[in-house]
Order: C-alpha cells, then sequence, then structure tokens
C-alpha cells in the first residue's frame, strides 16, 4: 500500500505544471548557496587566516580575531541567500501546489534563480549598479509569487 501511495504521489507531483522547474531552479540555487559557503573557506584558506586557534595550527593559517574584509564580503553574500532563498523555495512550492498560472511560475522561478545567481557574483565582485538590480529582481519575483498565490487562494 505504502508503495501504491508512493507512485501514485511522486507521479502526481511530477505531472503538476511548473514543478520540474521549480524542482530544478531548487537545485540550482542550493548549489549555487553551497558554492558560496566552500568560496568562503577558500578565501580564508588563499590568505591563510583562521578564526579558531585548531583551524590556524591544522592550516599554517595566522589566528585573527576579526574576519578578513574579503572573506566578510563572501559572508554578506552568503548571508543574503540564506534570507531569501528559503522563502522563495516555499512560495515556489506553494505555488505550485496552489495551481498558480503556470507562465508566471515560470517566470518568476527563471528570473529568481538568474538573479540569484547574478546577486552572488556582483556582491563578491563588488559591481554595482548589477547587484542592486538582480536583488530587487529577485524581490520582484518572489513578490510576484505571492501575488499569485493569493489570488489563487480567494479565487
Amino acid at each position: 500500500m505504502n508503495d501504491l501511495f508512493t507512485n501514485v504521489a511522486s507521479s502526481l507531483m511530477l505531472a503538476a505544471p511548473g514543478f520540474r522547474l521549480y524542482a530544478l531552479c531548487a537545485i540550482v540555487l542550493i548549489l549555487k548557496m553551497n558554492a558560496v559557503g566552500i568560496y568562503t573557506a577558500s578565501t580564508r584558506a588563499r590568505l591563510k587566516v583562521a578564526l579558531n586557534p585548531e583551524d590556524a595550527a591544522r592550516f599554517g593559517a595566522q589566528l585573527a580575531t576579526t574576519e578578513h574584509p574579503d572573506v566578510e564580503r563572501v559572508l554578506r553574500a552568503h548571508r543574503n541567500d540564506l534570507e531569501n532563498i528559503p522563502g522563495f523555495l516555499v512560495l515556489g512550492l506553494i505555488a505550485v501546489l496552489a495551481g498558480a498560472p503556470v507562465l508566471g511560475m515560470q517566470i518568476c522561478f527563471i528570473a529568481f534563480t538568474a538573479a540569484r545567481v547574478g546577486h552572488s557574483i556582483a556582491y563578491i565582485k563588488s559591481m554595482q549598479p548589477w547587484r542592486s538590480i538582480s536583488f530587487g529582481i529577485g524581490q520582484l519575483s518572489t513578490l510576484a509569487l505571492m501575488v499569485m498565490i493569493l489570488i489563487r487562494l480567494v479565487a
């Protein structure tokens, strides 16, 4: 019985309009967040700085009491991801499950994903106004998803 439910449920999700693109965008966004986290560690390694004595000893790095400005920049980009991507992922899934307009969801999913990739690049490389533009596109995509969900819920 559990196998039947699992097969039916997974088939229904895969058949839901917009779900496949949502899943692909979710994978890209999570991989990107992980890549920014790895870039933080590689920036520390490149600069040979560490905040923890055991890390300094293990990697032959200089022990510091504060982060190097280059590491801080990457950490801010990562924090920004952590503040924005989870909410989008929740709203995207709700939009799919609520049956929001497919074209609207597709535009939001692609725009948000591209904007977040662009935002990370622009943040790490200090590229204004591109950082602000990409952040704004991501926010508009999230807002559009909220509006589509609300319209669907009250219709």
